[in-house]
């Protein structure tokens, strides 16, 4: 099999030839092998634009054994539709690409994975968001899934990390290739942890525009939903949006203030119809029901011992005043007060007593209480 796995990586790397022209080539020579010797005469009717001119030259230069050996050398997987350890969630996707490269581990199919995409611009709100919410998906068992660009995708993978939990990387780059550079750690923790970098397109693919689609679909196609912290109305964002939606994932939104233009592309999600994301709880219920219907372990969604509820709630309520408080100043005069409470758990808390209208977000990261002119407001309207 390895013999033929060094044919289906020369197949793979054909100038100018994607999964289309692959699948038009293995069902005339039925092999990869077979298409090799076939010869480039052979070949060329099938393969558009330049890469008629370059397929002979190709062949004559692809060194099959010293290739594939090198890939080895780089420790990076080449895995294509015809292995068996092939991801059964990609499997299910209308085109599934051929083939796919790996450096680290593929994701557990077993686990739960859910994509945690957003502005690579992103407020202070978007990154605690992201923080609060990755966190306690990767504390929880849940595998996180983006394409570690700068902003949301970047902090809710590193957060993960932080919390000892999984992320996966999807590149729309060769996965020798950290894209953006700034993510170098972030891109080396990820293997040293367990987790992997993925990429559809051969080493030392350079990052260009129009492999992001791609990049894109394969992080929706490897998640079991998609959660979208924060996003303009235009956006990269819904590309991922729209192709979750393609293959029947639930999409869920982090809604934001109305005139935040960084929140516009939530809140309009959620007016669309996708599901609102107040608590990393309301997404643990969702793998809840997705482990009911696709037979998931049920241990891989573990609870949370959490301080009593009411009390932690006064704590916080005792704390803000009708001047706004940043976050941090909230979290360091609990843990002053000797209380466990993390700051993803905080932020949490502090989204439901807005809700409940005791208090209310006066920027990014900042809260106040309501006070008695503001409730009589609300009630007004």
């Amino acid at each position: 099999m390895s013999e033929e796995k060094s044919y289906q990586y020369w197949l793979h790397n054909i100038p100018e030839a994607g999964d289309r022209t692959i699948e038009k080539i293995l069902k005339e020579f039925g092999s990869a092998r077979q298409a090799y010797f076939a010869g480039a005469d052979a070949l060329r009717p099938m393969i558009r634009g330049k890469g008629k001119e370059k397929i002979e030259g190709f062949i004559k230069n692809w060194d099959i054994k010293k290739k594939y050996e090198e890939l080895n050398q780089k420790k990076i997987q080449f895995i294509s539709r015809e292995d068996d350890h092939y991801p059964l969630k990609l499997r299910k996707l209308e085109s599934p690409p051929y083939a796919l490269y790996c450096l680290g581990n593929l994701p557990k199919e077993q686990m739960p994975s859910a994509a945690v995409i957003g502005a690579r611009e992103c407020s202070e709100y978007g990154s605690s968001m992201a923080r609060a919410f990755a966190g306690k998906l990767a504390k929880a068992g849940v595998s996180v899934i983006s394409g570690m660009a700068r902003g949301i995708d970047g902090i809710a993978q590193q957060t993960a990390l932080e919390a000892g939990g999984k992320t996966y990387a999807v590149l729309g780059s060769g996965v020798d290739i950290c894209y953006p550079k700034s993510n170098r750690k972030l891109y080396q923790e990820i293997i040293e942890t367990g987790g992997g970098i993925l990429s559809t397109f051969p080493p030392g693919t350079q990052p260009i525009k129009r492999q992001f689609p791609e990049r894109n679909r394969i992080v929706a196609g490897l998640s079991d939903l998609l959660l979208v912290v924060e996003a303009r109305l235009k956006s990269g964002t819904w590309i991922t949006v729209d192709m979750a939606l393609e293959q029947g994932k639930s999409v869920y939104a982090v809604p934001g203030r109305l005139t935040d233009r960084l929140s516009d592309g939530c809140n309009f999600l959620i007016r669309q119809g996708a599901e609102i994301a107040l608590t990393p709880e309301d997404i643990l219920a969702e793998f809840d029901i997705l482990q009911n219907r696709k037979g998931m372990e049920r241990k891989s969604i573990k609870c949370e011992n959490k301080e009593s509820g009411d009390k932690v709630q006064m704590q916080i309520l005792k704390l803000l005043d009708t001047y706004p408080k940043a976050v941090d100043e909230i979290f360091e005069a609990m843990k002053i007060r000797g209380s466990q409470i993390e700051l993803s758990e905080l932020l949490e808390r502090l989204i439901h007593l807005c809700i409940e209208k005791k208090a209310k977000q006066t920027g990014g990261s900042y809260f106040s209480k309501i006070c008695v002119s503001d409730t009589i407001e609300y009630i007004k309207q």
